[in-house]
């Protein structure tokens, strides 16, 4: 009886080990959001989910040590077993509906992106051709952060390009890049985010695992 309770014993300590790997995760995370070189998403709670799973989990373990015993109550089980909903379930508790800060701070440069795509479409049209200087204007800051400090959204511009530039990203989240045609008439907006919650390199928005890319042009009417 005893081998199979500690067989057991050890597969309910699965879930806990997790939750505490995540914790320890979550601290490493927090300090690199403070390294100069590194980018993340503001307002992710690193340091809440560190103490909150670390916590968790080493609940689940201490329960786990003492079904362990020869002397305990198998009621000890009922410790680790309640950390598998907990860790199905906290995710959805912490985040909601609305995803998490990193799906949010790319839905967010999505939406930016769609409007300056917009605007930006609507003065050329006004002008007869996109330019370059329709770009020198104040920006929102965007959900990414260098140092904990918000980072604003920053436009880049090509010229003379005859189609999306999608090469290798700018290293920086939250940047639009407008390319436009050698005349003026077409123009194809892209943007940066970060494909995790800490990095040093921005990658293209997606969709459809392909960079994400507006093409807009100014008609010429006859």
């Amino acid at each position: 009886m005893l081998p199979l309770r500690r067989l057991i014993c050890g597969l309910l300590g699965v879930i806990p080990a997790l939750l505490v790997a995540i914790g320890i995760l979550s601290i490493v995370s927090a300090v690199q959001a403070r390294d100069p070189v590194m980018y993340s998403v503001h307002g992710d709670d690193y340091v809440g989910d560190a103490f909150m799973f670390s916590i968790t989990g080493t609940l689940g373990l201490m329960g786990c040590h003492r079904l362990w015993r020869t002397d305990t109550r198998v009621i000890w089980a009922l410790v680790p077993i309640a950390m598998i909903p907990f860790a199905l379930v906290l995710p959805a508790l912490r985040h909601g509906h609305h995803g998490t800060p990193l799906n949010r701070a790319n839905s967010s440069t999505f939406q930016h992106l769609r409007v300056f795509a917009a605007t930006t479409t609507h003065k050329a049209r006004e002008r007869g051709r996109f330019t370059c200087e329709s770009t020198d204007e104040p920006f929102s800051h965007s959900m990414f952060a260098r140092q904990g400090q918000k980072l604003p959204y920053v436009v880049q511009c090509v010229t003379g390009a005859t189609g999306p530039v999608t090469g290798t990203p700018p290293e920086r989240p939250g940047t639009i890049l407008l390319a436009l045609s050698p005349d003026g008439k077409q123009a194809w907006f892209a943007a940066t985010v970060l494909s995790r919650r800490i990095d040093r390199q921005a990658v293209w928005l997606t969709g459809d695992k392909q960079p994400l890319v507006i093409s807009e042009q100014v008609r010429t009417d006859f």
